[in-house]
């Protein structure tokens, strides 16, 4: 692959909502997976495992629990937002959440017992061990995602899954042991609509980058950064409130 294919391939990719409710062919689901499988892991302990749930009724079950947190602890948590940011996210701003049934749920898991054979200085530091832990994980999901793009297909993650009730109510419902932790879902499926995704907001590459030893002038001040925190976040909303901008 050019790397002018892959920059539009990356650029193309989005978070997609409203999904078909036809199934995926056994093939597709294991093209994904074997895509996510290849990630590359902290000293290559490959901590992945992967949840497919296609039965209607768990899958069902698993969109009940994420809905029930987010109509009530997530706007509960929202209504205490700083007032410089805006109007805080509500129900009345949002609407009801009601995350999409998709055909299949691939949840991305994570063995802890698998952090024992990370460098013992990783073992004997928390959190030096988590971050290769979760950064092994972060590399599977988004091989997940793009692996899914790749096939046309649309797909949503389900951050929810890492709340605490969230997760002990679905590790409960699908049998999960303790040493399992849940990391992250994604929810994928045909995209419902062949529309082509509205432009993406994104802060200029000459504001990210920094070369050699940083300057004090470089990073935004105060003002600007809660400027540019208050224009990303309106542009959420847009797209929440306005359905056929339901892609991000």
């Amino acid at each position: 692959m050019q790397y002018d294919d892959f920059l539009e391939f990356v650029k193309s990719r989005r978070t997609i909502r409203s999904m078909k409710p036809d199934p995926l062919p056994a093939e597709t689901v294991d093209k994904l997976l074997e895509a996510a499988r290849w990630a590359p892991t902290g000293f290559n302990m490959q901590p992945l495992e992967f949840l497919v749930v296609e039965d209607q009724k768990l899958r069902e079950a698993i969109k009940q629990i994420v809905d029930d947190y987010k109509n009530t602890d997530f706007f509960a948590l929202e209504a205490t937002r700083e007032e410089w940011q805006g109007s805080p996210w509500t129900i009345e701003t949002h609407g009801r959440w009601d995350s999409p049934l998709a055909p299949v749920d691939i949840l991305l898991l994570g063995d802890t017992r698998r952090r024992v054979g990370l460098p013992m200085a990783a073992r004997a530091s928390r959190q030096k061990g988590d971050s290769i832990f979760e950064s092994s994980l972060s590399n599977a999901f988004f091989c997940l995602w793009l692996a899914a793009h790749s096939l046309g297909l649309g797909a949503q993650p389900v951050s929810a899954v890492k709340n605490g009730r969230v997760q002990g109510l679905i590790k409960h419902l699908l049998n999960l042991p303790d040493f399992i932790c849940v990391y992250e879902m994604l929810a994928i499926g045909y995209p419902a609509s062949a529309a082509a995704p509205p432009a993406k907001l994104m802060r200029h590459l000459d504001d990210i980058v920094h070369r050699d030893k940083a300057r004090e002038d470089e990073f935004a001040d105060g003002k600007e950064l809660q400027k540019q925190i208050r224009k990303l976040r309106m542009g959420n909303v847009a797209r929440h409130a306005d359905p056929e901008r339901a892609r991000e």
